[in-house]
């Protein structure tokens, strides 16, 4: 079976996000359905990519080590069912700057696309917030929005790139993703 790239968003989408940014490994809760959600991603054929702006760490909010402390401990949680996230891509640089790596921009798509030659026709990009969607659509990616983030119901109406779906959670899209595997033929 041929592998796809799958790109998720982190804050929001695996784990609760926390005002302001979720800083330290004891802050980090995953959410109950992520195991299994990217358990079913994973043997439905997906390599799954986190791609997340974390400017808390410029900001001297999150230090560096507690993003790897986070990354290592949903690595060990998958670890045990025998994958694990192929890449994590962070964004550490803070909005003001102009980075091409900051969502809404496409940079860390690109950036796996690149370093792992990565076919992105029909790809997805999960989401909870518009600059989620927007990176989707600027990579030529599908957009999904989850709604245990930061985006209140109906405020996804209002945005100048929507989602191509909405889904209550993680779980949701995964099942819709892998029902009759919805992929371009």
């Amino acid at each position: 079976m041929e592998r796809r790239p799958l790109f998720l968003d982190r804050d929001g989408v695996l784990n609760v996000d926390v005002t302001p940014y979720v800083s330290c490994l004891e802050e980090f809760q995953v959410f109950p359905f992520t195991v299994e959600a990217l358990t079913l991603l994973d043997r439905a054929g997906f390599d799954l990519y986190v791609v997340s702006n974390q400017q808390g760490v410029a900001k001297g909010i999150t230090p560096e080590a507690e993003l790897d402390r986070m990354e290592a401990h949903l690595q060990s949680l998958l670890a045990p069912i025998g994958f694990g996230i192929r890449k994590f891509y962070y964004c550490k640089a803070l909005k003001g700057e102009n980075s091409e790596l900051r969502k809404p921009r496409p940079g860390m798509v690109f950036a796996a696309r690149d370093e792992f030659d990565l076919d992105l026709t029909g790809a997805f990009l999960i989401g909870d917030k518009d600059t989620d969607i927007e990176c989707a659509k600027h990579a030529g990616l599908r957009p999904l929005l989850v709604m245990t983030g930061v985006t209140a119901p109906g405020e996804e109406l209002g945005w100048a790139y929507p989602p191509e779906k909405v889904f209550r959670d993680l779980m949701d899209a995964a099942e819709w993703i892998t029902k009759d595997l919805r992929l371009p033929t």
